[in-house]
């Protein structure tokens, strides 16, 4: 009979929530390194994403330093208790090599942690596999076989000495998640200040920022694609890094217009920052009001929004202008920027993944009924009213906003219905007829009555047709 071999590997990405945090200490890490390393040595250093560790900085082929990320909000000792075994027995694997907990949140200090960690309970043993020829034949280390590692060799006080809580300041051990891209900025600061002898624009800065982002976004988005290639048999997943030369090219690039890459890039931080942050919110809710068996749903969620991390700049784009119907945009641009994406409108699509139990079909933001056969949109639209602004007209407007939109005219054709916070309407048409007169527009064209005849549904409707 066939045995499971472990490993100290990741075979495959984590779920998405905390991701994003994850990258920007990534990020911030890389340039502390750059920052004091020689500039002569920049090639011969690599950051390496979710393999060893969450990340892990190498030079030539040997580790230099580990990280893992934690973007818990708890200070108690025991949710920290599987990230500090694993680096522990990691740095015994990897003889010595030095390992890093970044945490969201004030933690005790080393000495105090290192007395305390050995006498909580040990890390749960994992359940005996039943028939291992049945099973993947490789799997990932568990932070109880970290555990006995350092135990059995007896490593507990030498490991220790290898390990630290990841200082952002000389006396600031933490980093809350809106706090993170002020220190990247910092660091972006220094290096031209250092590099090129003049403080940079606010301008140059913010660009910088966000195309540092992106270039991790393309390393994350090849790496889904090997993930899911792996899991279908058709390929090894192998180690992914960055040279940090990747990293010194963008610091070193005077930034002129943003391009539609840039622009995108930015949306792109937006939908991630804004999806941790509310996913971070409604955790915190279903754990204070004990309902445990909601994190399901909410893991549902978190794939849903990593499935569109993943997508390239054009699909994101794409996704972006489907989920803000009511406005159009042909081209990435500043002014799509600003109305893409709405951040008061995120909470309305990210609850809609979270409320309703529907798999996604490949567009990866379309909710299908499997039965039916049919198509639904979660959107960012939520109606806004005022003495000033009528209902009825408001409703209005955004219809005709939908059905005017060429930009996405093609893939509304098999939308059934577009799920809103607060909006209902038996048909684009009849919502927009109330203030304008539509009648005269593609009667001929059977998709564009098509389009006329979607509804506009709420998430409670949603949940009563399709849960």
């Amino acid at each position: 009979m066939d045995t499971v071999q472990l490993t100290p590997y990741h075979s495959a990405i984590p779920s998405w929530s905390g991701f994003q945090y994850q990258g920007k200490v990534a990020i911030n890490v890389v340039l502390d390194y750059i920052l004091k390393i020689d500039p002569a040595e920049v090639n011969r250093f690599f950051l390496e994403l979710e393999w060893y560790e969450d990340f892990s900085i190498i030079k030539d082929d040997k580790y230099v330093s580990i990280h893992q990320v934690k973007s818990y909000k708890k200070r108690t000792l025991s949710e920290y208790k599987d990230a500090l075994w694993n680096l522990l027995g990691k740095s015994v694997l990897k003889n010595g090599v030095e390992s890093y907990l970044h945490a969201a949140t004030e933690l005790v200090a080393i000495n105090e942690m290192k007395s305390r960690l050995i006498q909580l309970d040990p890390p749960s043993e994992p359940k005996p596999q039943k028939d291992p020829s049945k099973g993947p034949r490789i799997k990932g280390y568990t932070p109880w076989h970290y555990y006995k590692m350092v135990v059995d060799a007896d490593a507990y006080n030498s490991a220790f000495e290898n390990l630290s809580i990841y200082s952002y300041e000389e006396t600031k051990q933490y980093c809350p998640m809106n706090e993170l891209e002020e220190e990247i900025k910092k660091r972006i600061i220094q290096y031209c200040e250092r590099k090129k002898g003049g403080t940079p624009t606010q301008a140059h800065v913010e660009t910088t920022y966000n195309y540092l982002l992106g270039e991790l976004d393309k390393h994350i988005t090849i790496r889904h694609v090997a993930e899911q290639e792996s899991e279908e048999g058709e390929d090894e997943l192998i180690p992914d890094r960055i040279c940090f030369s990747n990293f010194i090219s963008v610091l070193d690039n005077e930034w002129e217009e943003p391009s539609e890459e840039y622009i995108i890039h930015r949306l792109k931080n937006i939908f991630h920052s804004t999806c941790e942050f509310l996913f971070h919110e409604l955790h915190e809710t279903i754990v204070n009001e004990g309902n445990e068996h909601r994190l399901e749903d909410l893991q549902r969620a978190e794939n849903y929004v990593r499935a569109i991390a993943g997508m390239s700049n054009d699909s994101f784009f794409t996704f972006c202008q489907m989920v803000t119907p009511h406005i159009e945009f042909q081209k990435a641009d500043s002014l799509a920027f600003r109305n893409l994406i709405p951040q008061n409108g995120m909470d309305v699509f990210c609850l809609a993944l979270y409320e309703i139990k529907q798999a996604l079909n490949g567009y990866k933001y379309i909710l299908q009924d499997q039965q039916k056969n049919l198509c639904y949109l979660p959107s960012t639209i939520r109606l806004s009213t005022s003495r000033i602004r009528n209902e009825s007209r408001e409703l209005s407007k955004i219809a005709v906003g939908i059905l005017g939109n060429a930009a996405i005219r093609d893939e509304l054709y098999e939308i059934e219905a577009i799920i809103t916070d607060n909006v209902r309407a038996s048909s684009l048409e009849s919502a927009a007829n109330k203030f304008t007169d539509i009648e005269s527009k593609g009667e001929r064209n059977n998709n564009i009555t098509k389009i006329k005849n979607i509804r506009l549904i709420d998430i409670d409707t949603a949940m009563e047709e399709l849960n």
